[in-house]
Order: structure tokens, then C-alpha cells, then sequence
């Protein structure tokens, strides 16, 4: 445990913290390395690490949060009497089997929040809930819930599972609204590529009947200018005829054989 306290630091001064998260490191029963140097930390996880006794848990006044949920203990809360200001404890999954070991916690004025199935023999749960609610005056929600069983809330009137499930029904919610935000944009882009591919297409149509209409003229006044060029050669091939009828009928005169 020193090994894994020495690495959570990282560089930093004991007396620093406000966090520590010694989960999952295994000891040989016991806290070592956590000193009362820690006189800052306010939040401490060591869950599942095979504490078996709090014997040696220091002291630490600014504590505020203590989860040692997945351990071995079955007894020694009296040593949490020097986190005076410990307002919210995890203690599932240890052999806690008696009530009277949750006794010692009547001392943590503070204590508002208790978080752990517990099985006490001779209790049904509805049972062990009132007798803890009873043997801890302070105490206002025990798993989450109060002596009513009504969810607990945050400071803004949700509970916290309502309010997880809020969040996530506005992410939702949120999501779907960017979705349709999405689809509309993509459907004006839609639009917006059809109106483009129309009108060029409506161009393209019309500058290519542009171009069938100017190629029609130009094949018109072609073919105007290729008639009137054969006009134009049949009146020259008729001419010499017409000139050698008139010379002959001026011969016939001259001779006057007419």
C-alpha cells in the first residue's frame, strides 16, 4: 500500500491532497502508509483491498467521504471517530453481521449518508432499515433513500436517479433535435442541389436549342444563299442562248429572209 500511495501522489505534498484512490490495492489487512499528514484529504476509496481492521486509520478532520466497500471488516467503526466531519460512508460487501457495530457512527455529527446492503440476522430488510434510521438520528438517507422511502434530491428539487435519467432523456431529446436540425439542412441542401441541377438543366436546355435554333438559321440563310446562287447561274446559262436567238433573228432580218 505505501508503493501505491507513493504513486497516487505523484510529486505532490501529503498534506496537498483532497483525494485518494487506493482501490483494488491489496494489503495485508491493514491501512499503511496513510498518515495524519493527509490533514487535507476530504475524499478516501479503498475499496477491495482486503482491509480486515481500521486499527491503524489516522486522523483526518477534513475528511468528508469514505468508501471501504469490498473489504473484510466486521467490525473497529470506532476508529472513524477522528473524521469528525465524515458526511457519507460506503461500507458494502464487508462481514458486517451485527448492528451494534454501526453503533460507534452516532459520533460523526455529520454523517448524513449511509451506502451498503447490510444482512443482520433477525432483520428483514424493511426491519434493519428503521432500526439503523433509529440508531443513527443524523442520518437522512440511508442507500439513497430516506426513513420513507423517497429518492434523494439535489439542490435543484430531482432526485439523482430521476435526475441521471433526466439527463439522459435531455441528451436524447437533445440528439433527436439535432438530428431533425440535421435532416432539415440536409433537405434544404437537397433542394437547393435539385433548384441547381433544374436550372442548369434549363439552361443547358435552352442553350442547346440555342444552338439547334442558330444552326437552323445558319443552315436557312445557307441554304437561301446556295438557291439564289443556282438562280443566279441558271439566268447566266440562259443568257448566251437568249444572245444567239436575238443574233440570229438580226441575221434573218439582214438578209431578209423574214
Amino acid at each position: 500500500m505505501d508503493k501505491r500511495i507513493n504513486l497516487e501522489l505523484r510529486g505532490r505534498q501529503p498534506s496537498k491532497v483532497k483525494e485518494l484512490d487506493l482501490s483494488g490495492c491489496k494489503s495485508g489487512g491493514e491501512i499503511e502508509g496513510l498518515t495524519e499528514e493527509f490533514e487535507s484529504l476530504e475524499f478516501l476509496d479503498f475499496s477491495n483491498s482486503n482491509i480486515t481492521n481500521l486499527k491503524t486509520f489516522p486522523k483526518l478532520p477534513n475528511l468528508r467521504k469514505l468508501d471501504f466497500s469490498g473489504n473484510r471488516l466486521s467490525k473497529g467503526l470506532e476508529n472513524l471517530k477522528e473524521c469528525p466531519n465524515l458526511k457519507h460512508i460506503i461500507i458494502s460487501n464487508n462481514r458486517i453481521r451485527d448492528l451494534e457495530v454501526l453503533e460507534p457512527l452516532k459520533s460523526l455529527e455529520h454523517l448524513t449518508h449511509l451506502d451498503g446492503a447490510m444482512e443482520i440476522s433477525g432483520f428483514d430488510p424493511p426491519q434493519l432499515r428503521l432500526k439503523i434510521f433509529e440508531l443513527l438520528p443524523n442520518l437522512l438517507y440511508l442507500d439513497s433513500t430516506d426513513i420513507d422511502g423517497n429518492e434523494e434530491e439535489d439542490d435543484e428539487g430531482n432526485t439523482y436517479t430521476n435526475d441521471k435519467n433526466g439527463l439522459d432523456d435531455d441528451v436524447s431529446d437533445g440528439d433527436d433535435e439535432l438530428e431533425d436540425e440535421e435532416g432539415e439542412e440536409e433537405e434544404e441542401e437537397d433542394e437547393d442541389s435539385d433548384g441547381e441541377v433544374e436550372t442548369g438543366t434549363e439552361l443547358s436546355v435552352l442553350y442547346d436549342n440555342g444552338v439547334v435554333l442558330q444552326d437552323d438559321e445558319e443552315d436557312e440563310d445557307y441554304n437561301e444563299d446556295a438557291s439564289d446562287d443556282e438562280d443566279d447561274e441558271e439566268e447566266e446559262d440562259e443568257d448566251p442562248e437568249q444572245e444567239q436567238s436575238t443574233r440570229g433573228k438580226k441575221r434573218k432580218l439582214d438578209d431578209g429572209t423574214v
